[in-house]
């Protein structure tokens, strides 16, 4: 079989060539792909540590194993929702595993983490294809996956994907475009190295504490509000302090009109605090700057946080020590809620029955 080069636009299109120009267009067709994707790999590193990721990648391929441990699954977790961020139109993820049963129990799980992911990131069309190689006898491999014409970008790991070898074999079985690779190990490692206690962990020590906090805009009191406040009384042995954003901090919300009161939000968390357990005391404040309290209180204590807010934590314990204070327990639920169980949510659905 001719093994032929994908030239750029601007060569394809020129008069036929020959000879030492034919060679020259195909060094400068050479050369366009590989400044190209050294070019993407620079812009990736930039996004990768700085602001907002930015979805710069049409069709991805992420490749995931099933989780062994508890902290597999917390790694995988970071691998999904960083891959989303980037991936404009089609995500594929391969799913390797030991056993036909736990790579098919865990696909069945990714594809409802991954809807919830896709909710929240506002990407509701966003094509999710999930295989693995426990599904069925002649499944898509992941070699065969690497080799996709239409694929723009990898991301995994970085020990995971040899980029060199992989765009040598694109290039050897149909002259197919170099793809870029997104090593995503520097967001694992900072999620497992913040030393967070997730409740899901099963190993996790969750002994009681004299002080517990947490914060939030606590509007409309849904599910999510309840189980957070659910799991932050479970390791509270004497007192909570609840934070509770106040109202100049929620102008830019989606239908800010529609937030509840000041008082009727923090009358809803102690009524239901009270509930959860009477002999808890609990003082409700109000938050007037992103920390609130948690940046100042001298004694050691719990923060309860939910895994999207888990880099508000990271950033008052190092506040906390730059003060000369004594770091905060991060305790975290790891499950993401679906993108409808949100204060956003409710107040855009009340929106629209006015509307009616």
């Amino acid at each position: 079989m001719n093994k032929k080069l994908l030239l750029p636009s601007n060569i394809v299109s020129s008069p036929i060539l020959s000879g030492i120009s034919t060679a020259l267009a195909i060094i400068v067709g050479i050369v366009t792909i590989i400044g190209v994707s050294c070019h993407h790999k620079h812009v990736i590193h930039r996004i990768d540590t700085t602001k907002k990721k930015v979805s710069t990648v049409h069709i991805g391929l992420l490749r995931i194993h099933v989780p062994e441990k508890f902290q597999d699954l917390v790694k995988n977790d970071v691998l999904v929702a960083k891959t989303m961020e980037f991936v404009s139109q089609k995500l594929i993820i391969y799913v390797s595993g030991r056993e036909n049963h736990e790579v098919i129990n865990y696909i069945s799980e990714l594809y409802t983490m991954t809807w919830d992911i896709a909710g929240k990131l506002d990407k509701p069309f966003l094509d999710i294809r999930i295989v693995g190689n426990g599904l069925s006898k002649g499944c898509t491999s992941w070699d065969e996956l690497m080799l996709r014409p239409d694929l723009n970008a990898v991301f995994a790991e970085d020990a995971v994907v040899d980029v060199q070898h992989l765009n040598a074999q694109r290039f050897q079985q149909d002259g197919l475009y170099a793809v870029t690779y997104y090593p995503l190990a520097m967001h694992v490692e900072r999620r497992l190295a913040a030393g967070v206690i997730y409740f899901e962990n099963e190993h996790a020590d969750l002994t009681p504490h004299d002080l517990v906090i947490l914060g939030g805009t606590f509007d409309h009191l849904h599910n999510g509000h309840k189980k957070l406040l659910s799991l932050a009384v479970s390791i509270c042995a004497k007192r909570m302090i609840v934070g509770v954003t106040a109202d100049s901090m929620l102008k830019e919300k989606a239908h800010a009109e529609l937030l509840e009161p000041m008082e009727k939000r923090k009358s809803a968390v102690r009524a239901y605090i009270a509930f959860l357990n009477p002999h808890v005391i609990a003082d409700i404040v109000t938050i007037e700057d992103p920390f609130g309290p948690a940046v100042v209180i001298p004694e050691s204590a719990a923060m309860v946080v939910s895994t999207e807010t888990l880099s508000g934590a990271s950033k008052i314990n190092s506040i906390r020590v730059d003060s000369g204070l004594p770091k905060l327990h991060i305790f975290a639920c790891r499950r993401t809620e679906s993108s409808t169980l949100s204060s956003s949510c409710i107040r855009a659905k009340i929106a629209a029955s006015r509307n009616r």
